[in-house]
């Protein structure tokens, strides 16, 4: 991919970067399985899009569908996010060659890679220190040990948000021009995407569960035909439920119907005895 990244000039005071890092808060009150929290990050960047593009209507209109899209990562580092994705807009409105693709080529490259340093960071570290002392100090009848816990995991968290935006708004796009010139950013977006596909691929193989209760043989030796799609391929059926789903999905039939569908497939199967 090529970045047109330059230096901009700045159109947003802290006190709008500071009211996104507040508005990050929110970041997680609207969700759906389609395009997961699209709409707060939206309502996050919202007020600093309108500062930058002003009576531009049309062009405000547009940056708010660019980020009408699929959006997940991890909710501590939303407010960076934000803070570069209006530095990005930014270049947008000033620089007439900056590529508009490539504010959504950026975001969507780093969500996967930020989600695995970061989920990493709060949930597997933080939360597990907190829950630690905090379980130890209440089985000794501490009752302080809650306020500990929330203390440990909050505290950094709230940190990433109100310096968030910030870093994201003043460094973002600086990084991203060294990186530019360097040479290295087409290659950290390659490996964003391939490690975010990667991510992608081992969650698939971790929560799709496909298991066949179909047997065959003589009664004491009995096969299942799972084990023996097992013996030659490994995962199979869940790869074949994984591209059934994306080709239904790029036929652009509604999750709602996927669902509801899988659903009486599911108990149909159960019912005749194949699953």
């Amino acid at each position: 991919m090529t970045s047109n990244v330059q230096t901009r000039e700045k159109l947003l005071t802290k006190k709008e970067i500071s009211a996104l890092n507040w508005r990050s808060l929110l970041g997680a009150c609207s969700c759906n399985y389609e395009r997961l929290t699209h709409k707060p990050f939206c309502f996050m960047v919202g007020p600093c899009l309108k500062k930058i593009y002003g009576d531009d209507k049309e062009a405000f209109s547009e940056a708010l569908q660019r980020h009408l899209v699929w959006y997940n990562t991890t909710p501590q580092v939303y407010s960076w996010f934000g803070g570069l994705m209006v530095a990005l807009e930014e270049q947008n409105k000033t620089d007439p060659d900056f590529d508009v693709q490539t504010i959504n080529s950026v975001k969507a490259a780093l969500m996967g890679p930020m989600s695995g340093i970061f989920d990493s960071i709060f949930l597997s570290c933080f939360r597990i220190i907190g829950a630690s002392i905090g379980i130890s100090m209440m089985l000794e009848g501490q009752a302080i040990g809650m306020l500990i816990y929330a203390l440990v995991y909050n505290i950094p968290a709230l940190v990433c948000r109100f310096y968030g935006g910030h870093i994201g708004y003043e460094m973002g796009t600086d990084l991203l021009t060294r990186l530019q010139k360097s040479g290295l950013m087409n290659i950290i977006l390659e490996g964003a995407s391939i490690l975010g596909l990667m991510v992608v691929g081992g969650m698939c193989y971790n929560t799709v569960r496909v298991n066949l209760a179909y047997t065959y043989g003589v009664e004491g030796a009995m096969t299942s035909l799972q084990s023996v799609i097992d013996g030659i391929f490994p995962g199979l059926l869940k790869l074949a439920v994984i591209f059934l789903f994306l080709n239904l999905r790029k036929k652009r039939v509604n999750t709602t119907v996927l669902v509801f569908g899988t659903l009486i497939v599911v108990v149909v199967l159960t019912l005749l005895g194949i699953m």
